[in-house]
């Protein structure tokens, strides 16, 4: 019955979320679906990731979701293939009460579910990298293919 030191068998607590990232502010169309207690609860568990404010640009923010490509501390992560979303755009892409399955839009495995695991580790980042280069190969790519195109449509 004394203090007891903080071991294996006990659950860290994760820091207390502001009222203000628990609800969405950048939805683009209503959803009539969702549990407004349900959702705050999700995230203030540590679930769902808060709904941090999106900026334009990565000044700050550590990651990009790839649906709305604005920047953000930490994103959810797609259980089936672990590419990240925001909140807002993964409740979007929740089914409605007429929808019965929603795939995902990464690898399109049914039964889409994320959870959030708060930000990515060195580790994760650097797994990501060969695919980031491969993406910017491919932009360079398109834009020589593209400048040679200008070029020869011109007269």
């Amino acid at each position: 019955m004394g203090n007891v030191a903080f071991g294996a068998g006990q659950i860290r607590r994760r820091p207390a979320v502001e009222e203000r990232l628990t609800q969405p502010r950048r939805l683009i169309r209503q959803l009539s679906d969702v549990d407004s207690g349900r959702l705050r609860r999700l995230i203030r568990s540590g679930n769902l990731a808060p709904c941090f404010d999106a900026a334009e640009d990565a000044a700050g923010h550590a990651e990009d979701c790839p649906i709305c490509f604005y920047f953000y501390p930490s994103l959810n992560r797609s259980k089936c293939c672990g590419k990240g979303i925001c909140t807002e755009c993964f409740l979007q892409l929740m089914p409605s009460k007429s929808s019965k399955v929603v795939h995902c839009p990464f690898c399109k495995t049914a039964s889409y579910a994320v959870e959030y695991r708060g930000t990515r580790t060195k580790r994760e980042k650097k797994l990501d990298r060969p695919e980031e280069e491969n993406v910017n190969e491919a932009k360079k790519k398109i834009q020589s293919t593209s400048q040679i195109a200008d070029e020869l449509v011109q007269p």
